[in-house]
C-alpha cells in the first residue's frame, strides 16, 4: 500500500478485466477480517428519477422544476 492508501492491483488483472484510471471498486470486510475487492460502477448508468420512472405501477407526481434544476435531470 502507498503513503496516500494506494493499492496496486497486478498489470495482467487489471488488462484481463479491463481495469484503468478511475476504475471505482467496493472494499468488504468480512467478520473474521478478510478484505474483498469488488468493482463497481462510478456513475450509475441511471439516476434515482430514471430508476424510478421505471417502477411498474408507481404514480409519479409531477417534480418541482426548481429540484430539476438544481440537480441537473430533465424528465
Amino acid at each position: 500500500m502507498s503513503e496516500k492508501g494506494q493499492i496496486v492491483v497486478p498489470k495482467e488483472i487489471r488488462d484481463r478485466r479491463g481495469f484503468g484510471n478511475g476504475s471505482a471498486f467496493a472494499v468488504l470486510e468480512t467478520k473474521d477480517g478478510a478484505l474483498s475487492f469488488r468493482p463497481v460502477s462510478a456513475k450509475p448508468k441511471l439516476d434515482l428519477i430514471e430508476h424510478l420512472k421505471r417502477l411498474k405501477g408507481l404514480e409519479m407526481p409531477e417534480i418541482q422544476p426548481r429540484y430539476l434544476h438544481l440537480h441537473g435531470t430533465s424528465v
